[in-house]
């Protein structure tokens, strides 16, 4: 009684103590859940042969005995497997002993939950791994449910007692006939430092990933290879969902080190497609957890893959030594795809492609990240994201790792000269592993709980909802465990009790859920309904697998948080058969149960398909622009991005004057540069005459047709750029090609001044109303030397004659970095005023006094917004009359952070007095401003680093002023972005407002835009390109960009088009947009950096 009552009072204070906790940890005591899995180093097996010794095991929910209330099945790796039986109320009672689940040494690690039998039982799959020298213990088990608790173990009977280091495996009907099969993620040998397996091959035929199918005779066969599944990796996780809507479940495999993740359409005819490199324009380096969940409510499946990127500055630079770009180019090269150390959070655009979000969303650092679960955990309609993490050691450490190589060869040496005649010697029979092992840090790690706010705004709020308790916490899992309509949290830990977590949500925030469980006659697998709830305007989507996170399997019931509302409109639920059962008006706060008998045939009514605005046409242009070979970073070994890559040109007139529009396009160095003229059948060939031919060492990165002397054709302007040679080498020199009006052009060294800058942009215009068209150039910076700018230039013409324009107030002497700029009469008063954009720059407006330009301040909008700017265009966005400024950024997808408080920075000076200048990025981490990149490079591009440190913890704790010294950076070249947004700055009278663009148009750089009216309302819409695919390694490539098209609400906002609803995708390193005409139809051409050209007809 003393006992009882003593439970009692603490839970009575652990509830008052989390009145204001979403969610409450329970203690064991009280939940009668004492699991620890308790995993301890020794000789036989410990961290050092086993790379992935401390990575845990998994968690699985289901109702076991059909009581209505869902059990809890945990793994162990040293220790035995448990089950628990849920008594109500949070309670739960071990049944282990007697239900035929046993111990017989084996490591487990994934639990998988299916009726595999179809009679009405939940069965159980456990994944076994480790043991190298020992098969036997590597079998899988497989439980089936004789009701009762009582299990019965088969695998051998059933075909599936696979010893190939199974890590987790999925049920799902891979060919629709009713029966789960089964999926394997079976692993190589798992090496660690000491392993005998270091170094050797793992990627071979023998350790490939297995699809087991269900041939209904209570047996399994394999079908890998008949499946198209036969595939080697290091798997770690994987998700069985419809990802592209088409009625067949398809597979998404996280692998872990350089293998690529697997993303598998199916078919539908018993095979799967291999589709990562056509879906994914990247993906995480170290895959571990993955799930699958309409996370922006659009209806559609997105992924989220997690790594082991730290989010603090020291635990970021003092566990990963840094990439290294052969190596990084080694694994692209040879099929491992585009692999960045970040989480990803891949959004579905509904056209079987993805688009990573993860640092829009701040989601992409997570430390040593194992299981994520995306579910609806406070019913507010939106799901949020649970991020469990933690290792027992920081095997990474690079310090750690350098002292305990150290120790073992000391160790190691000591003993052979102790023992020089005993010959050959077991390391594990001299080694004090303990004493070694405690050389590499030991530190628990809080888990993320990122909150939903909608338009993927996600904020961890872990402390703030009672979830940050530090552990080394791996598989995880979700159930309604209380039955009260919301979801807790049962959480695997490495030598630590398992987590319950009971939410409060239905307590303390009050907000609707519904709940659905879904029944068949026939106990067929239900696994793949959908499932769609519509309140108002409000949509819904939830697809029915209960493999999610890591080694973990949770409820298989549909739940739905709704907010504050009390109605649903309609409920759709789409049965793996493709029939549909329909309910409307319903109550929110309950729970249904839905048979498939329900479902009926809908047919009969259709999907209503939107009119698109664009329509590809591969077929016009027969245009690749392909790229020279040139390692910036050979140059400057810390920059952000590389400088030789913004091509290519291009410029669209009517050169012959048949009325067609005819097209340049400028190439790479080492490229010829290419005039396409347009036939009467819309088709384009060669022109016979490419004088810009004994150019091709010249890089183009833009080009105008503009009639330079006044004779009613079209001349071309070319501008030089890149960053391949030398300052003020002749090969940066422009070029003005003299048009005959046939079409021919001859070039005119003579009519342009010597500039041997690195341009960017070129822009006519008759500033001084003389009648002649004047061009400013702009520079980007001096080549080998960013970010120093090089000066920009305005061309006055004289008849054709260029000379440079006097500029007594220096206004383009000191522009900075610039990308683009726009000439526009904002204020009215007759002469066209020159605004510019660049990196590290505000938006600079060079005011132009009948003639007489100079810079001149606007107002804190725009002079104080220092970004990335990369494009700029002139439109009347409001209808107003006055010319608008449209302005894209790097955007806000990108690992670089920037904000008026916490600026992005670069300093930029020789900080070690050896003859070379230095670039040093700096960023602010929790307030601290600190060195970008890690000790490794930094070092390589400051040598005198290593000399002052010698510990890369040293170096990871030091802020920037720190690490290179106040004076040095004091005296510095210092430069500063403060926002990476795109916007629209609305002009009022000269006095322009901001105005931000929608998100989706944050998700990359934009490029280019065009501005048009394209659906005929009056208002001007913009259709944008963009995207960075040449960042440094380190930093994943800006790259979720596949062209935006914003719909104009009339008041200088936008609404966003997608693919899917506009026709327009440009997915690549996209650089030129600009309208061209074929024939008497209005159209659109894109150009892709190394990449085809694209034309996209317009239909409306």
């Amino acid at each position: 009684m003393k006992e009882i009552f003593s439970i009692v009072l603490l839970l009575i204070f652990q509830l008052s103590e989390a009145q204001d906790k979403v969610f409450q940890l329970i203690d064991s005591d009280y939940s009668g859940i004492h699991f620890n899995n308790y995993i301890e180093d020794k000789k036989e097996h410990n961290i050092l042969l086993y790379a992935n010794y401390y990575g845990g095991a998994g968690v699985g929910i289901a109702d076991f005995n059909n009581d209505g209330l869902q059990d809890i099945y945990l793994a162990g790796n040293l220790v035995g497997d448990k089950i628990y039986q849920n008594r109500g109320n949070l309670k739960f009672l071990d049944v282990t002993e007697k239900s035929g689940i046993f111990d017989d040494g084996s490591w487990s690690s994934g639990v998988s939950i299916a009726d595999i039998n179809q009679d009405g039982l939940l069965d159980i799959y456990i994944s076994k791994e480790l043991y190298d020298d020992d098969p036997e213990l590597r079998k899988n088990k497989l439980y089936i449910n004789k009701g009762n608790f009582r299990f019965d173990e088969v695998a051998r009977d059933w075909g599936v007692d696979i010893s190939a280091r199974t890590r987790h495996a999925v049920f799902f009907d891979y060919n629709n006939d009713g029966l789960l099969d089964l999926y394997l993620l079976n692993q190589p040998p798992n090496p660690g430092s000491y392993s005998k397996f270091f170094g050797a091959d793992l990627t071979l035929p023998e350790y490939s990933l297995q699809l087991f199918e269900n041939t209904g005779q209570n047996h399994f066969i394999d079908v890998t290879k008949k499946a198209g599944l036969y595939r080697s990796g290091f798997p770690n996780a994987v998700v069985a969902s419809d990802l592209n809507k088409d009625g067949l479940t398809d597979l998404y495999v996280a692998n872990d080190f350089d293998a690529p993740d697997f993303l598998y359409y199916n078919n539908g005819d018993g095979t799967f497609t291999y589709n990562t490199e056509k879906s994914l324009k990247h993906i995480s380096f170290y895959s571990m957890g993955v799930d699958a969940s309409d996370i922006n409510n659009d209806g559609l499946l997105d992924l989220m893959v997690v790594d082991m990127t730290a989010e603090d500055n020291f635990r970021l630079k003092s566990n990963m030594s840094g990439m290294n770009p052969s190596a990084f180019w080694k694994v692209v090269k040879q099929g491992g795809y585009f692999q960045y150390m970040f989480n990803t959070l891949q959004i579905n655009n509904g056209d079987e492609t993805f688009s990573d979000v993860a640092q829009y969303t701040n989601t992409s650092s997570t430390d040593w990240s194992w299981a994520n679960l995306i579910a609806d955990f406070d019913n507010d309609g939106l799901k949020d994201i649970y991020v469990t993490n933690g290792l027992f050691r920081d095997i990474r450490n690079t310090d750690a790792d350098k002292k305990l190589g150290e120790f073992v060869i000391k160790i190691a040496d000591d003993y052979v000269k102790k023992n020089p005649n005993e010959g050959d010697i077991d390391l594990w029979d001299i080694l004090p592993l303990q004493e070694a092992l405690e050389i590499v840090p030991s530190v628990k790690l809080k888990n993320y709980f990122y909150k939903n706010y909608g338009d993927l705004k996600l904020v961890n709020e872990a402390k703030q909802w009672g979830l940050d308790q530090p552990s080394f916490s791996n598989g995880a899992a979700y159930a309604d465990l209380d039955n009260d309509g919301d979801l807790e949290i049962v959480v695997n830990n490495v030598n630590e009790k398992a987590f319950l977590y009971k939410n409060n949500t239905v307590e303390s925030i009050n907000n609707s859920f519904l709940r659905i469980s879904l029944k068949d006659e026939k106990n067929q697998s239900l696994f793949g309904t959908k499932a769609d709830v519509y309140i108002k305007d409000n949509h819904q989507f939830f697809e029915t697998t209960n493999v999610r996170g890591i080694y973990s399997t949770s409820e298989d019931i549909i739940h739905f948080g709704l907010g504050d509302n009390k109605k649903i409109d309609s409920l759709i639920i789409t049965w793996p058969s493709g029939l549909k059962s329909k309910l409307f008006e319903l109550e929110t706060n309950q729970s249904l149960a839905l048979s498939s008998s329900s479902g009926k045939n809908y047919s009969n009514l259709k999907d209503i398909n939107q009119d698109m605005f664009f329509k590809e046409d591969t077929t016009k242009i027969n245009y690749i622009h392909v790229e020279n070979v040139f390692d910036d970073y050979n140059k400057q070994i810390l920059l952000p991005h590389k400088l030789s890559q913004f091509g290519p040109a291009i410029a669209v007139s009517d050169v012959n004057g048949d009325n067609l529009d005819d097209v340049y396009i400028g190439s790479a160095s080492g490229k010829s540069s290419q005039l396409f003229l347009q036939t009467m059948e819309g088709n384009f060939t060669l022109s016979k005459k490419q004088p810009w031919a004994v150019h091709r060492v010249l890089e183009d990165v833009d080009a105008i047709f503009f009639d330079s002397d006044s004779d009613g054709d079209d001349d071309l302007y070319v501008v030089s750029g890149g960053n391949e040679f030398a300052p003020n080498s002749s090969t940066y020199l422009d070029r003005l090609y003299i048009n005959d009006g046939n079409g021919d052009f001859e070039f005119k060294r003579e009519l342009l001044p010597s500039m041997y800058k690195s341009g960017s942009v070129v822009k006519p215009n008759d500033f001084d109303n003389d009648g002649d068209l004047d061009l400013f150039i702009g520079s980007r910076m001096i080549p080998w030397n960013y970010p120093e700018a090089a000066s920009s230039y305005l061309l006055l013409n004289h008849n054709g004659k260029f000379s440079l324009y006097n500029d007594v107030n220096n206004s383009f002497k000191d522009l900075g970095l610039v990308t683009d700029s726009v000439w526009s009469d904002y204020d009215r008063d007759g002469d066209e005023d020159l605004f510019v954009v660049g990196e590290w720059m505000p938006l600079t407006l060079i005011k132009n006094e009948k003639g007489v330009l100079k810079k001149q301040k606007l107002n804190n909008e725009c002079d104080e917004v220092y970004g990335w700017w990369y494009s700029i265009e002139a439109g009347d966005f409001n209808n107003d009359g006055l010319e608008d400024l449209v302005m894209g950024n790097l955007g806000e997808n990108y690992k670089y952070k920037a904000s008026k408080e916490e600026p992005f920075e670069v300093f930029y000076d020789d900080l070690d007095d050896n003859g070379v200048k230095d670039i040093v990025l700096a960023y602010y981490n929790y307030g601290i401003q600190f060195p970008l990149r890690g000790f490794s490079c930094s070092s390589q591009q400051v040598p005198e680093l290593k000399n002052k440190f010698k510990e890369y913890d040293l170096f990871a704790s030091l802020d920037v002023k720190s690490a290179y010294g106040d004076a040095n950076l004091e005296n510095a070249l210092r430069l500063q972005a403060n926002s990476f947004k795109s916007r629209v700055l609305l002009n009022t009278n000269g006095n322009f407002s901001n105005i931000d663009l929608p998100y989706e148009a944050q998700f990359s750089s934009i490029n280019d835009f065009v501005i048009e009216d394209y659906n005929g309302d009056g208002l001007k819409d913009i259709l944008a390109i963009g995207n960075l695919f040449t960042s440094e390694i380190e930093t994943p490539r800006n790259d979720a960009s596949n062209g935006i098209l914003l719909i104009g609400k009339g008041d200088g906002s936008f609404y966003t088009k997608l693919r899917k609803e506009s026709g327009f995708y440009a997915p690549s390193d996209a650089k030129k947009i600009i309208p061209l005409k074929i024939k008497n139809e209005n159209g659109i051409l894109v150009g892709n950096n190394n990449d085809l050209l694209q034309y996209f007809k317009a239909i409306k």
